[in-house]
């Protein structure tokens, strides 16, 4: 499954692979850096929504951390792997309500599948248990059953 992932050429990423890779999560952040190193290196393109910013900040706002907000800083404003920061467009707005009532998907989640959607992905990568693959959806990889 994983040498399938790392084929791909246009991969979404979920915010808790970002936050995996900035706040360094023991059990994620190998895997995480692996594969987004393997995948920059094979000149995929890595897709995020700009909602991501502010999903990965929440955990660390809550827990008032100033270290790992300035982590998130120092990962959005710098390379982020080349990661593309997509804006949340009209046409992303528009599609989210039929995603989230067809996959059962919260609106963030349902605004994250609608821009992979826009975007022309082949992959999904996330760790939420809620997203599921279909058409015209690209394939989701859990990082758990990586």
């Amino acid at each position: 499954m994983l040498d399938d992932l790392l084929q791909s050429q246009r991969v979404y990423l979920d915010a808790n692979v970002i936050i995996y890779l900035v706040e360094k999560n023991s059990d994620h952040h190998p895997m995480v850096h692996h594969i987004l190193r393997e995948l920059a290196q094979d000149g995929a393109e890595l897709i995020s929504s700009e909602l991501v910013v502010s999903e990965c900040m929440m955990g660390a706002v809550r827990r008032e951390n100033e270290a790992i907000l300035l982590a998130y800083e120092r990962f959005f404003d710098g390379d982020r792997f080349g990661i593309e920061l997509q804006p949340v467009s009209s046409r992303v707005l528009w599609t989210a309500p039929q995603v989230s009532l067809d996959f059962k998907l919260d609106l963030p989640d349902a605004l994250h599948f609608a821009t992979a959607l826009d975007q022309g992905c082949d992959a999904f990568v996330t760790n939420d248990k809620g997203f599921t693959d279909g058409e015209p959806f690209p394939i989701v990889y859990r990082l758990s059953d990586l």
